[in-house]
């Protein structure tokens, strides 16, 4: 099973006021913004200044990840071999939209590990699929190298695209290509992470729909706002109700098995292995979460 990706907070790489923010921060991995989150001109100098952020022990805890600017602009190759050489665990790579390109950047990556004297393999990928093309492709790119953990689902972008206006992922078109990724995702073996939700203030709204992610199957959730990353840990982290129920069920299959059953009833229903392997899925998030 991959690490725990519950929250993956963004954080602008343009002010150093949001690196301390997220420095206190429960999120489990940090994505350092170049793309978006800073303008032309000032990209060379948030380049440089997160090349010591990279370096800060007090950022070691996280996932420390980068979003690069896109493989089509002028900004992409500096940051390439800036972020690895630095120290990035991972690239988050924005409008991903084939095989190709993803193959290209891990060609690329494995040079620039051998150059600094990284591990061949230490830095991870995790595509954004962000355009039509991407979600005809998502499953195609969702294995198309080893560097990939995860793959995330970006529905701004993707509502552009499709020329409507951004709107909650709940429902409509947008719904649809979500499913799209976290199908292709699993698919693959790899971390499906729902999008982001842009309604800071609204709380409520946020729970509602990571929850819905979650059913969907997806792992983690994207968060734009320091606020967004507790209630997102809290519906990605087991209650201590269900930990207990997946023990229980668990050892109650384990014992049927020992016995030579292959189901057993348990607190009503009839379960099999396919039942207890979900289960054991919940207890081993429950153990990379601290709670066992």
């Amino acid at each position: 099973m991959s690490r725990l990706r519950r929250s993956l907070l963004f954080v602008p790489a343009s002010s150093e006021k949001f690196f301390a923010k997220a420095k206190d921060s429960p999120a489990d991995t940090l994505i350092f913004d170049l793309e978006d989150a800073v303008a032309p001109e000032r990209k060379p100098t948030a380049r440089e200044t997160l090349k010591e952020v990279l370096r800060d022990p007090g950022f070691s805890r996280f996932e420390r990840t980068v979003r690069i600017n896109a493989l089509d602009t002028p900004y992409f190759l500096d940051d390439v071999l800036a972020m690895v050489e630095a120290g990035a665990d991972g690239l988050v790579v924005p409008k991903t939209n084939t095989v190709e390109s993803i193959q290209f950047l891990d060609r690329l990556v494995s040079l620039v590990e051998k150059r600094c004297g990284r591990a061949d393999g230490s830095v991870t990928l995790m595509p954004l699929i962000e355009q039509p093309e991407a979600i005809g492709n998502a499953f195609a790119i969702a294995r198309a190298t080893l560097r990939i953990a995860g793959i995330a689902f970006g529905h701004g972008d993707f509502s552009l695209a499709m020329g409507i206006k951004a709107a909650p992922s709940t429902d409509g078109v947008v719904f649809h290509a979500r499913c799209q990724v976290v199908m292709a995702a699993k698919a693959a073996g790899i971390t499906p992470i729902d999008n982001v939700f842009l309604d800071i203030p609204n709380v409520e709204g946020l729970i509602g729909e990571t929850r819905q992610g979650q059913q969907l199957g997806y792992e983690g959730k994207a968060c734009i706002h320091p606020n967004q990353v507790e209630p997102v840990n809290a519906v990605y982290t087991p209650t201590p109700e269900e930990v207990a129920y997946a023990r229980e069920l668990v050892a109650a299959f384990e014992q049927a098995v020992a016995a030579g059953k292959g189901a057993v009833a348990f607190q009503g229903r009839m379960i099999d292995g396919p039942i207890a392997d979900i289960e054991r899925i919940v207890l081993e998030r429950a153990r990379k979460a601290g709670m066992i």
